[in-house]
């Protein structure tokens, strides 16, 4: 018994450890973000200064390059969205067919209730199984949330961290 509990135990360590390393790579690629585009926000903004003094720096490929790359950022994002929604696409098939799978065994249960107690008392099992599927549910689309954020960041993380350390090479 004791075995037992110190392997729930661990257990639930690794699995808040884990949340916990999740979290902090979350925190680390969001501070990433936030200090490389301050960087980038103020070199390009001292750029744009140039130009105002000297047209001719619009030739520089820093202006095309501006565009280009959110372009190209937003069809990566999209991209990585897009390979995780057929996650998105199981959860919700999952989910229905185990509510028709419960309605089936149910139905028979209160056509065949003799009693109006018996059929409040189905009807109530029945009532709580669905509202903690939906918790479940919820869950895991939460969860499920989360791996597509994740996904989506990485490329936006690579180009404003690449963006900072080219202009930083630059200037």
């Amino acid at each position: 018994m004791k075995r037992h509990k110190r392997q729930k135990s661990a257990g639930k360590v690794a699995k808040a450890s884990h949340t916990i390393r999740r979290k902090l790579s979350q925190a680390k690629v969001a501070y990433g973000v936030a200090t490389a585009s301050a960087q980038t926000i103020g070199r390009r903004a001292a750029m744009i200064g140039k130009t105002m003094t000297n047209p001719a720096e619009l030739a520089n490929p820093e202006f095309t390059t501006m565009g280009h790359e959110k372009m190209l950022v937003a069809g990566q994002m999209a991209t990585a969205a897009m390979r995780r929604l057929g996650g998105a696409q199981r959860l919700w098939a999952d989910f229905w067919f185990q509510q028709m799978q419960r309605s089936y065994a149910t139905l028979p249960q209160l056509a065949g209730s003799r009693t109006p107690a018996r059929f409040m008392e189905v009807a109530v099992v029945s009532t709580g199984d669905l509202i903690a599927d939906y918790m479940a549910f919820w869950m895991k689309v939460t969860t499920f949330s989360d791996t597509i954020a994740n996904a989506v960041a990485k490329p936006v993380h690579r180009a404003v961290v690449g963006n900072a350390k080219r202009l930083a090479r630059a200037t």
